[in-house]
């Protein structure tokens, strides 16, 4: 899939965060093929810019052949911009939104799928897992690692 790694700004979060959401129910190629689409049709994930989409923007991007036009992730991904922007406002930036829950991820985790609309268990989990937050493995991913040890 992609490497993980950490952001170097709110941007880059945000497009990691819309690439996790659509690729959720889709193969992870699908999304990468057309991830030069999405940069352009979503203006680099520039959450300025994003959370500005009007609903003639959304008619716009439902035609793109470019992206998935799933019309409910696209409106998530507006959403989440302006949660974006929120964030900035309260922390200086989503780096700092993620550093305020210190080492808590479970309260971050619910926090994530409260505030971001289309964000469930595992997107939290895998979207953190992107951008390098450091997590404990949970009890399946402890179970799958201690099934797949030592093979290669």
């Amino acid at each position: 899939m992609w490497k993980a790694s950490t952001p170097k700004d709110d941007s880059e979060y945000l497009e990691r965060l819309s690439k996790t959401i659509f690729t959720a129910g889709l193969n992870w190629k699908t999304i990468e093929n057309k991830w030069t689409g999405f940069n352009k049709a979503f203006q680099s994930f520039v959450p300025s810019k994003v959370a500005k989409f009007s609903e003639r923007e959304v008619k716009t991007l439902m035609k793109d052949e470019a992206i998935v036009r799933n019309e409910k992730k696209i409106r998530a991904t507006i959403h989440n911009a302006e949660q974006f922007l929120e964030l900035k406002n309260e922390f200086g930036s989503f780096q700092g939104y993620l550093d305020s829950f210190k080492k808590d991820e479970a309260r971050l985790q619910d926090d994530l799928q409260e505030r971001f609309q289309h964000v469930g268990p595992s997107t939290a989990r895998m979207f953190l897992w992107s951008v390098a937050y450091p997590l404990a493995p949970n009890v399946s991913e402890k179970k799958w690692m201690s099934s797949h040890h030592g093979q290669a």
